[in-house]
């Protein structure tokens, strides 16, 4: 038993394990796109287990076919940490270098899915190892296990090098970083296999360097992207506002116990400005529309939901300082060539509806005021 590599293996895997709790904690629109890498902490800290419970148990006679198959599961972890690695490099990379790295991700399959095969009729067979007084014994075949996995890696290290920029990494020191750690590791696993187990410590210290200068840029990255995208799909592109997706969520966000005002208004005449004065002045009338809503309701949500149509959320905190406001804004939309029917109602958070309904009916009774005093055809 090897208690300096158990212990740092099991600080290793303690590693790995906040990172992959990290990962999970990420919103969901962007956990997708860490998929690979975080198959590969898994694998990694699968084989940081196996490695130490392989590493006690050597020498446990009662626990040779255990000890087998956990020595047979040590390599095999390796290359399929090794065939998923590629991909998720051909994943990581430009779009014009990926038919190389593609190629190459399926060649890595193809020769690593042999050497399980073959690693596995060594092991059934007795020739890759055996078990004798409760210790691994090498056989014939021992020479070979591991080698096709370091040759594949080894080539991926080349592509690291030479495609770097692809992986938007700007700095040579970052490929070293990231080079030097697996390769030592796994040089020392072919000069002197049993000081470094399987080789999964150089794995996990490998993949916590990739996380700190590559995964952790991209998460960053996909969130900003994700962020922007739900900003722009809730937000009305003309005036800011928030869209009609952008009004239900902010709907499903009142509670029963709110007590809320609504403001529902209607830009008037706007398909007359449109025809005779052209779209550019319809979608200024939409804008100073928008304008007065959120200054004569500061701490309110206005939301665009049609063309012509707004809907403001205010939480009320005072009933009269509601009221004052719906004057004002009476006043001021009055200055402004009544350039908007509005209609306004107050009530609770779990009949919100019910009182969109009835600030809604008001609007319309507004608007009814408006043609029948400026003599103007509704139509239009």
């Amino acid at each position: 038993m090897n208690p300096i590599l158990i212990a740092t293996d099991f600080v290793a895997a303690l590693f790995i394990i906040v990172i992959i709790i990290g990962l999970y904690e990420i919103p969901a629109e962007v956990i997708r796109a860490t998929r690979l890498f975080r198959i590969c902490m898994w694998i990694v800290l699968a084989g940081l287990i196996v490695e130490c419970l392989a590493i006690s148990l050597n020498g446990r006679q009662d626990l040779s076919f255990v000890l087998l198959l956990l020595n047979y599961a040590g390599y095999a972890l390796l290359d399929l940490l090794t065939i998923v690695y590629s991909f998720y490099l051909n994943y990581l990379i430009e779009e014009r270098e990926k038919r190389f790295t593609q190629i190459q991700a399926y060649a890595i399959t193809c020769i690593l899915s042999m050497d399980i095969c073959l690693m596995t009729v060594g092991t059934i067979t007795g020739k890759l190892f055996t078990i004798a007084d409760g210790y691994i014994t090498p056989g014939p075949w021992e020479g070979y296990a591991g080698k096709l996995c370091s040759l594949c890696f080894f080539g991926m290290c080349i592509l690291y090098v030479f495609k770097y920029r692809a992986f938007r990494i700007r700095s040579r020191f970052f490929v070293v970083l990231i080079v030097v750690v697996p390769l030592a590791a796994t040089i020392i696993g072919i000069v002197s296999p049993s000081a470094a187990g399987f080789g999964f410590l150089g794995a996990a210290v490998s993949m916590n360097v990739v996380y700190v200068i590559l995964e952790s840029k991209l998460i960053a990255e996909a969130v900003a992207n994700a962020k922007m995208a739900n900003e722009i799909s809730e937000n009305d592109q003309l005036t800011g506002l928030k869209n009609r997706r952008g009004y239900q969520k902010v709907l499903d966000g009142i509670s029963d116990e709110d007590r809320i005002g609504i403001v529902f208004a209607d830009a008037n005449s706007l398909k007359e400005v449109n025809d005779t004065m052209g779209h550019e002045a319809g979608d200024r009338l939409i804008i100073r529309v928008a304008e007065l809503l959120k200054a004569a309701l500061p701490e309110g949500t206005v939301c665009r939901i049609s063309g012509d149509e707004f809907v403001c959320i205010v939480k009320i905190v005072d009933e009269r300082d509601f009221q004052e406001k719906m004057t004002d804004l009476g006043t001021v939309i009055r200055k402004n060539d009544r350039i908007a029917a509005f209609g306004y109602d107050t009530g609770e958070g779990k009949d919100i509806y019910g009182v969109i309904k009835s600030a809604e009916k008001v609007m319309y009774a507004d608007k009814e005021r408006y043609y029948r005093e400026t003599g103007k055809d509704r139509r239009r």
